[in-house]
């Protein structure tokens, strides 16, 4: 059986603002997130993660619940 919850990489980028009297700003900032995606709804689950291991362990803790329904 298929899992109906999985864990989607998500891009995030982080823009660092300036000062007042400062010329130039930083670059932004790529980083990346996480999203438990539900496969029967396209929809996604949760606030997401900013750690991986957490999103994995969320994921595999909505699969279970949901084989025993």
């Amino acid at each position: 059986m298929e899992d109906i919850f999985v864990v989607k990489r998500c891009n995030k980028i982080i823009i660092q603002g300036r000062r007042a009297g400062e010329a130039a700003h930083g670059a932004p900032i790529a980083a990346h997130w996480y999203r438990i995606a539900d496969t029967r709804t396209d929809g996604f689950i949760g606030d997401g993660y900013d750690l991986e291991e957490d999103a994995v362990r969320e994921c595999r803790r909505l699969n279970a619940a949901s084989c025993r329904a």
